[in-house]
């Protein structure tokens, strides 16, 4: 399985299963971190209405900053 980094500017951003995520504040934004074995979700949704879903491997943080995020994760 191969993960890939992702800078995406987005409209929506949902954590699913929310009882999997850490949130903290940082100074490059906010941080959320994988709690689930072996992943979590995100759904990202686009300026144009699309969706798409990305799992994220445990022990990652995903940044957003403004209205982009940043992660390491792997389109499902």
């Amino acid at each position: 399985m191969v993960f890939s980094y992702h800078v995406i500017k987005f409209e929506a951003i949902s954590f699913l299963q929310g009882s999997t995520w850490s949130q903290s504040i940082g100074d490059k934004g906010i941080l959320y971190k994988s709690l689930n074995d072996p992943y979590s979700k995100l759904i990202i949704q686009f300026s144009d209405n699309s969706e798409k879903l990305f799992h994220i491997p445990k022990d990652r943080t995903v940044i957003v900053v403004n209205k982009v995020v940043h992660f390491l994760g792997e389109l499902v």
